[in-house]
């Protein structure tokens, strides 16, 4: 069949609300009576004011984007013409692009970033949050206790499509929020897009979709040509891009323009900075200051690096404040003021920051960071209640709301966020987990008839679990049920042994019901004696196990268990504040059965040393140390035998004076002592020196020049052990002036017992010793 028109004659346009379809099929048979392919595009042919067209059908999936329109003009096809064989007859022709328009749901482009965001804030996928907003795109992203949200600005230029990420912000993160938005749209972009500074250039875009979807189609890509993309045009919960080959250059909105004079003005330091050299890009970003004062966004990016870095607060907030309040600068502004102790000012930006962000998990987080700073209570309430607003399925507000309301009283309020949790729960081990957890919240706040009830509701879903068998066997036995509760544990180690597992909590708690109600010490020893080094647990059971030889009478294993517990302790970190604190208490108990049962101070001192590295600022451990190195120097004295050192700031006064018992005086001494009783610091002995100024200390503590001239003669004698207990005491009782006085001495004498230790083979000693000659602080 041929189509045309006479001579003279005129074509008839057809619309787009009407085109000219001809099948792409040939024979008899109709185009309906076969299934269209799903696997690649549909094209057709059309007619439109005298040119031949070949078309997209139907939308065609790219990814997450929609190819919605696509119109190829055949510009060397003349009239009339043969359309028998339909788009096979011209697919091979080389036509030009007339127009393109994709679009997008911020739904699927989500599921199609969360994958590629694998590994950005941490191991895992992140959730994923895009809306659509006026200058393109508002992401934000979430995995655990970090977040990350930035603005994105989609600016078309010719062919190209620009990505801009601004205004980045996040809590929980490792590096700048900055660097990691441009990270994560290069990962997304990849292999199509480029990072080029501070933006992610898709390069010819309009080509790169045509010459996916035309070969797809089995016909050839047109020359694209005199195509320019349009701005883009924002709907709820879309985003959609046009390119025309009539189209004007686009028109970008003013904000769209002043983020891509910014991109331009930090593009060298942004480079720098997602390639991970952050120092350089900082030098950068100043070079960039210079050039535009008072920058917002530049201050930022500054300020933001000096957070990651860390303590570097004052030097970011001086940053920061030049170009903007840090209470307007959102989440960095909250941060910083955190940092250098502006409770105040802190919870403000937060809050303010809070209540503006758009991505819900952001908000939540920042929720939770106002209630972990404030000291009010009220402030912190309300602040738990809103995260669980903005994000109810965040389970950390959920868990975090419920502790609080448990701390106040609220054990209803706090067992309805646990049902929450439940119901948003999938599958029987995470109910298990849940109400496990709850229970736990529960018993270790005193609520022991609810626990008892929730480990029961968490047994519902794991009936051989022997962690809820624990919890519900403490719940017993904090209810004064202790018989149940041994027979609990015993099944509970029996679950864990029967599933080939070894749970030293159970193994504890079993051994404690063994002796509290049953009275078996032996078999308690064996359980704990069979856990292994290395564990949390490990310390405590090596404690119990030294208190339960001692009980019985083997001293020698107790000590032995004690030494074990000694150097499990040496593993624990004091910024660990609870479990330093947990150690430190076994250690002072270890201290006692050494020393009262044993007779042994010298265990009893390297004990002490122990307990006073994890807890330094305890009284109390600080004078039974002194206490004991008093004794040991009364006892045995050794001028090489150096003690363990201790940093303690607070001593009872009535124990400040150290007790000094100097051997019997030489006749000569005695002798020179009487012929020249006005020059006592020449002419005496010093061992008689130190005698007489100690009892005159004794008599007026006050004396600070006594001490002084008792100090020097201890340090004569190389009396180190009793030099350091006298220049602390006098550290302690004095003011700064005082300690500024005494000091020196105190290091000098700290570095004198560190040489001896370390010359006689007890490195953990001179270690300490050091730490404590280093410190700016007794």
């Amino acid at each position: 069949m041929a189509f045309g028109v006479g001579p003279g004659g005129r074509v008839r346009p057809f619309g787009r609300a009407e085109p000219l379809r001809v099948p792409t099929t040939t024979g008899s048979s109709s185009a309906e009576a076969k299934p269209r392919p799903t696997d690649r595009p549909i094209l057709l042919l059309s007619v439109q004011r005298g040119t031949l067209s070949i078309e997209l059908d139907a939308p065609f999936a790219v990814g997450p984007l929609v190819v919605d329109d696509l119109a190829i003009a055949l510009p060397s096809v003349r009239f009339p013409v043969d359309l028998t064989g339909g788009v096979t007859r011209f697919r091979h022709r080389r036509g030009v692009l007339g127009r393109l328009a994709v679009s997008t749901r911020t739904e699927d482009l989500a599921a199609f970033v969360a994958p590629r965001a694998r590994g950005v804030l941490g191991e895992g996928t992140p959730e994923i949050g895009i809306v659509a907003a006026e200058l393109g795109l508002r992401v934000g992203m979430r995995l655990g206790r970090a977040a990350l949200a930035f603005d994105l600005v989609i600016a078309p230029n010719e062919r190209d499509v620009r990505l801009v990420p601004e205004r980045a912000r996040g809590v929980g993160l490792g590096a700048p929020p900055h660097v990691l938005a441009l990270r994560v749209l290069a990962e997304v972009c990849r292999p199509f897009g480029r990072l080029a500074g501070s933006a992610v250039i898709l390069p010819d875009a309009v080509a790169s979709l045509v010459r996916h979807v035309m070969p797809a189609a089995g016909a050839r890509a047109p020359s694209v040509h005199g195509a320019r993309w349009e701005a883009p045009a924002v709907e709820e919960g879309s985003l959609s891009l046009r390119a025309d080959a009539t189209a004007s250059p686009p028109a970008l909105a003013a904000a769209a323009i002043r983020a891509i004079e910014q991109a331009e003005l930090t593009a060298d330091a942004d480079a720098i900075a997602a390639s991970g050299d952050l120092e350089e890009a900082r030098r950068r970003y100043l070079l960039a200051l210079e050039r535009a004062p008072r920058h917002p966004e530049i201050s930022s990016r500054i300020a933001w690096i000096d957070v990651a870095e860390g303590e570097r607060a004052e030097a970011a907030l001086s940053t920061l404040v030049d170009a903007i309040p840090a209470i307007d600068a959102g989440l960095l502004g909250g941060a910083l003021l955190a940092a250098i102790g502006d409770e105040g000012g802190a919870v403000a930006a937060y809050a303010r920051a809070a209540h503006a962000e758009a991505f819900g998990p952001l908000a939540a987080l920042v929720w939770l960071e106002v209630a972990r700073i404030s000291s009010e209570l009220a402030t912190r309430l309300d602040a738990l209640d809103q995260a669980v607003v903005r994000s109810p399925m965040l389970e950390d507000a959920r868990w975090a709301r419920i502790e609080a309301r448990l701390d106040v009283g609220d054990a209803q309020g706090a067992r309805t966020d646990a049902e929450h949790l439940e119901a948003a729960a999938r599958g029987p081990e995470a109910r298990h987990r849940i109400w496990s957890r709850a229970a736990e919240a529960f018993l270790s706040r005193g609520y022991v008839a609810e626990a008892r009830v929730l480990f029961e509701r968490s047994l519902r879903y794991a009936p051989d679990s022997p962690e809820a068998a624990l919890g519900l066997a403490l719940s017993l036995r904090a209810a004064g049920e202790g018989r149940r509760a041994l027979d609990l544990l015993a099944r509970a180690a029996s679950l864990a042994a029967r599933a080939g597992r070894n749970l030293p909590s159970v193994e504890i708690e079993l051994a404690r019901a063994l002796v509290e109600h049953a009275s078996d010490r032996p078999a308690a020893i064996a359980r704990v004696r069979a856990i292994p080094p290395g564990l949390v647990q490990t310390a405590e059971a090596r404690a119990l196990e030294g208190r339960w030889r001692a009980e019985l009478g083997d001293l020698a294993g107790a000590s032995l268990a004690l030494a074990r517990l000694r150097e499990a302790a040496e593993a624990v970190s004091p910024d660990d504040p609870d479990r330093a604190a947990a150690v430190a208490a076994m250690l002072v108990e270890a201290a006692d059965i050494e020393e009262n049962a044993r007779g042994d101070l010298r265990a009893a001192q390297r004990h002490l040393g122990v307990a006073i590295r994890l807890r330094p600022r305890d009284r109390q451990i600080g004078a039974a140390f002194r206490r004991i190195s008093t004794e040991l120097g009364r006892v045995a004295p050794p001028p090489q035998a150096a003690p363990l050192p201790v940093a303690v700031e607070e001593i009872a006064p009535s124990e400040r004076a150290p007790s000094f018992t100097p051997p019997a005086p030489s006749v000569e001494a005695a002798r020179s002592m009487e012929e020249a009783p006005t020059n006592e610091e020449d002419d005496e002995g010093d061992e008689i020196l130190v005698e007489r100024l100690t009892d005159k200390l004794r008599a007026n503590p006050h004396d600070h020049e006594v001490a002084l001239r008792l100090a020097d003669a201890l340090a004569r004698l190389g009396r180190d052990l009793e030099l350091f207990a006298l220049l602390s005491a006098r550290i302690e009782e004095g003011g700064d002036e005082v300690r500024r006085e005494l000091w020196p001495r105190k290091r000098a004498v700290l570095e004198r017992l560190a040489e001896t230790a370390r010359a006689e083979g007890r490195p953990s000693e001179a270690e300490l010793y050091e730490m404590m000659a280093a410190s700016e602080e007794d």
